[in-house]
């Protein structure tokens, strides 16, 4: 097979509609869709932009497969800002519970808000907000991120790496008149940062999965770790 840079945008959409005839029919197998975005993340930007519509279509049929429930991706977005909001304002009182509550609200919404903004900026669109076993994540429109170049990418996953250890890091500050609270924080900060470090050391390493379970599902510095992997290898 030739080179993804001698291919044309014609042969992108072809093997996409396959991909979706597949899935429309039900008889799509694992692993054409796979090897086919590697493929393209290798492709020229223009191609990429191309069928960036086509893109997120088929990749949103292959997620929609899991059944996860899901809501509009403005109704979740708004949402992350509500509990960041109530966090701030919680963290305004003088009882060291309710203090305690806002910091675990603010290590519940500030990660996903720091991502989901920066890809905002960067020109990634997302379809929909959905719920990962206990954990709502939002789904992005795959093609507008493929489309992105490896520098806009990193650092998107970089931005999704430092909200839980932020709101760690205000919760040890915030809590300072409280030992034991202020202990747990820092417990949580440094286990926090040692799991994220950890995952990008192990997918620097080759490692992909724990168990059964990708890493790049589980946290976004093996993501990162992902992509720039990739981006040495190009």
């Amino acid at each position: 097979m030739h080179n993804s840079e001698t291919k044309n945008t014609g042969y992108w959409i072809t093997e996409l509609l396959k991909i979706r005839s597949d899935l429309d029919q039900k008889v799509y197998k694992p692993g054409p869709w796979h090897k086919l975005t590697k493929q393209l993340a290798k492709a020229p930007a223009a191609q990429r932009r191309e069928v960036s519509d086509l893109v997120s279509e088929v990749s949103d049929l292959l997620h929609s497969r899991k059944h996860f429930p899901k809501a509009p991706f403005l109704a979740g977005y708004l949402a992350e800002w509500v509990l960041f909001t109530v966090s701030v304002a919680l963290m305004q009182t003088d009882q060291v519970l309710v203090r305690l509550a806002a910091v675990g609200l603010l290590a519940l919404c500030l990660q996903p808000l720091i991502k989901v903004t920066t890809g905002l900026l960067l020109g990634v669109r997302y379809a929909y907000v959905y719920l990962w076993y206990v954990e709502p994540r939002f789904k992005m429109a795959f093609g507008t991120y493929l489309a992105q170049g490896r520098t806009r990418q990193c650092a998107l996953h970089l931005a999704g790496s430092v909200g839980t250890p932020i709101a760690l890091l205000v919760g040890i500050f915030l809590l300072e008149d409280n030992f034991w609270l202020q202990s747990l924080c820092f417990a949580g900060f440094f286990g926090a940062l040692g799991l994220q470090v950890g995952a990008f050391i192990l997918v620097m390493a080759g490692v992909r999965k724990v168990g059964t379970l990708p890493l790049t599902t589980l946290t976004t510095p093996a993501m990162l770790a992902e992509v720039y992997r990739s981006s040495k290898s190009s």
